[in-house]
């Protein structure tokens, strides 16, 4: 009888053994672009369910490193949107990706909204205060040493910062009795800012405006106006267009850097497209 106790716990263990290794190489197969997901077409999809949409938490916006090598998104702590919130990466390695965790420099304070410049030199995120832990808000910044992060310091106070050329940077303004939120604008050189100014043209409108992302060409802007996404072309004067309606209840839009795909929040979750979308709006400029 101790034998065949003995035995039967063996077998026991080895059969709950086998489960963890076969969930394990469930996810490590998980090979090719993007996360080896089929690409979508121009009816949205969402992104890498189980892996980085989730059924408890939210995740909202997101970037790709300029090799498509590193996916970096922000995930909250609880499905509550009031909670603490942290940057996460998934990096492919010998052609495999891995398992989603928290980057070393998040995971303390409210970290969102990761965006990495073409050059792929920084990575630029927004960081807010917790009930547990006070900060100075604003856009924060790490610098790309090797394969790590730098710690990370304070870069500005502005919110949703992004820049196509690190000289030229836009933003979301504040809300204020006289206007509403706008995307603006702001030069960098030599390490100090200008003034901030509202984006000239006819982008911006009474309505509020936030969350900017310039194409990888810099032909067109998304972004969000109240409940839907909309896209401004970048006309031959540097001027934007007015904004031309997705149609869709996109939110916090990204483009990946090969310009194929767009990337946004839906109903907590991330979901992808084919930016082929934005071409059937060009003629209509």
């Amino acid at each position: 009888m101790k034998y065949r106790a003995i035995f039967a716990g063996t077998i026991l263990l080895l059969f709950f053994v086998s489960i963890d290794h076969a969930q394990q190489d469930d996810f490590l197969v998980l090979k090719g672009p993007y996360l080896g997901q089929k690409p979508p077409g121009t009816i949205p999809e969402k992104f890498a369910p189980g892996v980085v949409s989730s059924k408890d938490r939210i995740e909202m916006g997101c970037a790709w490193s300029p090799d498509l090598k590193e996916f970096y998104f922000a995930r909250s702590e609880t499905p509550e949107l009031s909670s603490n919130w942290a940057i996460w990466c998934i990096r492919e390695e010998d052609g495999v990706w891995t398992e989603p965790e928290v980057v070393s420099f998040s995971g303390v304070y409210r970290d969102f909204g990761p965006f990495i410049p073409p050059n792929g030199k920084y990575l630029i995120f927004f960081r807010q205060n917790n009930k547990d832990n006070k900060t100075r808000m604003g856009s924060w910044i790490v610098d790309r040493t090797r394969n790590t992060w730098s710690e990370p310091r304070f870069f500005h106070d502005a919110y949703c910062l992004i820049t196509s050329d690190f000289r030229t940077f836009y933003f979301t303004t504040d809300e204020s009795k006289q206007t509403s939120k706008d995307i603006g604008q702001m030069n960098f050189n030599n390490g100090v800012f200008s003034d901030p100014v509202k984006l000239p043209g006819q982008l911006n409108t009474a309505e509020w405006e936030g969350h900017a992302f310039i194409s990888p060409d810099g032909s067109y802007m998304l972004f969000d106006r109240v409940k839907s996404t909309f896209v401004s072309f970048l006309r031959d004067d540097a001027t934007w267009s007015r904004g031309y309606d997705l149609g869709r209840k996109y939110h916090v839009p990204t483009i990946s850097p090969d310009g194929k795909y767009i990337f946004f929040e839906f109903q907590g979750d991330i979901y992808w497209v084919d930016a082929k979308i934005i071409d059937e709006l060009k003629p209509k400029i």
